[in-house]
């Protein structure tokens, strides 16, 4: 598997896991709001190496659009977020749309960097980045969390999302 796969599944399910938030029972806040929280907790939890609070996450139903179940997608992120180099996880332009009362749509960005540098000097030479888009949906399960249910990707370039 390519490394730019591995990180797209990665990718992928930290999408899934902002879905959690969509259940605020009691809340106020709209699930929009939400969601964008929960994205960010999510890639927290990634660059903490938090693997099972990122698998709780995800349904498991899940399938992704080049056809990995939770398991597999579990192995990739285990083999890109245990390899021991720095990782960092943002988001942007996270969005999610209801489709019915127990589903919706969920698009975001989010940008991976690596790097191996041990000193600051060697950081830019010594550092990768990739950003997706994501897409998927979520789905209300029996137990009324969240849960993302599918997933599709696409790499786009980092500088597309600097504003010029």
């Amino acid at each position: 598997m390519t490394r730019g796969r591995l990180l797209a599944a990665a990718i992928a399910l930290a999408a899934g896991l902002t879905t959690y938030l969509l259940v605020a029972r009691g809340s106020t806040t709209p699930p929009e709001e939400l969601i964008r929280r929960k994205a960010v907790a999510m890639a927290d939890a990634a660059e903490e190496k938090d693997l099972a609070f990122i698998m709780k996450q995800v349904s498991p139903e899940l399938r992704t659009a080049e056809g990995y179940r939770k398991e597999d997608v579990r192995q990739l992120l285990a083999a890109q977020l245990l390899r021991g180099e720095w990782v960092r996880v943002m988001t942007a332009n996270v969005d999610v749309t209801m489709t019915s009362e127990g589903s919706a749509d969920f698009r975001g960005t989010y940008i991976f960097g690596r790097s191996k540098a041990k000193e600051l000097k060697d950081l830019a030479k010594e550092s990768v980045i990739a950003a997706y888009e994501v897409t998927g949906e979520v789905r209300r399960e029996a137990d009324g969390e969240w849960r993302f249910v599918s997933a599709a990707w696409a790499q786009v370039e980092p500088a597309s999302l600097v504003a010029p």
